[in-house]
């Protein structure tokens, strides 16, 4: 076997290193696309559709009881806003079952997950199902 030189070893590294991290989320700020339900909203990262599960909370669906209501209150909050995110999910979780991050969100300094259960539209998630 021939030894590879060093300079393109250590090119092919970095090359190898920065695909690796184009896929990592290092921005905290994002442009809120859409609602989808009461816990539920996409963000535009790098182009791409993101969907985000807010990771404390917990929100009726739309066809439940409830639902169109956390939907509005989510929509009212975060809908075509600037939001900051934050990996907040228990046990070091960035996504759940769905592919959808879990964070928490925040909105010119709101905390949006308390300010849905302080309207009483969301409920505080029992973090041992998580």
């Amino acid at each position: 076997m021939v030894p590879m030189p060093r300079p393109l070893l250590v090119l092919i590294i970095v090359a190898l290193l920065a695909g690796c991290a184009s896929r990592v989320i290092t921005a905290r700020h994002f442009h809120v696309e859409r609602v989808i339900d009461g816990d539920t909203l996409v963000i535009v990262y790098d182009g791409e559709r993101t969907s985000i599960r807010l990771a404390r909370v917990n929100a009726p669906e739309r066809n439940e009881r409830g639902g169109a209501e956390a939907t509005e209150a989510l929509r009212q909050l975060v809908d075509g806003k600037t939001v900051r995110i934050a990996f907040t999910a228990p046990h070091g979780r960035k996504r759940d079952n769905f592919g959808r991050l879990l964070c928490s969100v925040y909105v010119n300094g709101v905390d949006v997950e308390s300010e849905l259960v302080r309207e009483d539209v969301a409920s505080w998630q029992d973090q041992a199902r998580q």
